[in-house]
């Protein structure tokens, strides 16, 4: 008897070390050609074994704020399900509410920002590509354009190597277009971090929360989606 349970922990233990070098993996792809856009997020973890999709086909600039319909496709162990798209608006109302539950977060924390730096510092970017394909039409004012892109594309990869662990070396072009009116955007990323590394992070943040009803209300409310319509 005491050997299985021996054996019972061991093997659990075996587990639980298996799952901490695991790796969480997201991948982000957005594209925006001319009037079509499309937004794929892809999240892996243990090993392949949990996997969730999300796809935002399309973003709508409305009076109210940007409705997107977002076509999330879950995956455990196997099983794929496939659920129906949900049309929401990220308008004032989300960015309020965001607002003051990170409030909320950061008096409920001691030291929350070194924390935050701390956690971010724990990802790598193992993937990273900003292209744009523009063209005004003029061929002064397009040179103008194309200047400013890569400031943008150069902005964008410094602020990804100041806070994440960038693990490739980064790829991005603008590539003028003179005969025409034209505007293209892709943008490629992976992400990944360790389990165990997460699940640190999330026990060094409790350890440094002061009030913790407060700061669960205001996690649960900061990382629901926006509101549907």
């Amino acid at each position: 008897m005491a050997f299985w349970l021996l054996f019972a922990c061991a093997v659990v233990i075996a587990l639980i070390a298996i799952a901490c070098v695991s790796r969480i993996r997201v991948r982000v792809r957005y594209s925006r050609i001319g009037e079509l856009d499309q937004l794929v997020v892809i999240v892996q973890a243990l090993y392949g074994i949990v996997s969730r999709q999300v796809v935002v086909p399309t973003l709508k600039l409305e009076k109210r704020g940007i409705v997107y319909a977002e076509k999330p496709k879950g995956e455990i162990a196997g099983s794929q399900g496939q659920q129906s798209a949900k049309k929401r608006m990220f308008g004032i109302g989300t960015l309020k509410r965001n607002r003051k539950a990170l409030k909320t977060i950061m008096r409920s924390t001691t030291r929350f920002k070194r924390w935050a730096k701390y956690a971010l510092k724990k990802i790598e970017c193992t993937r990273w590509r900003l292209d744009f394909r523009v063209g005004t039409g003029d061929a002064v004012s397009t040179a103008i354009v194309v200047g400013l892109l890569w400031a943008v594309s150069g902005c964008a990869t410094g602020a990804a190597s100041h806070f994440l662990r960038l693990k490739t070396v980064p790829h991005g072009e603008v590539v003028p277009n003179y005969s025409t009116k034209e505007f293209a955007v892709v943008w490629e990323a992976d992400f990944a971090i360790r389990m165990g590394s997460a699940f640190a992070a999330v026990m060094k943040l409790g350890f440094r929360t002061i009030r913790i009803g407060k700061a669960i209300r205001a996690w649960r409310t900061w990382m629901a989606p926006p509101e549907q319509v």
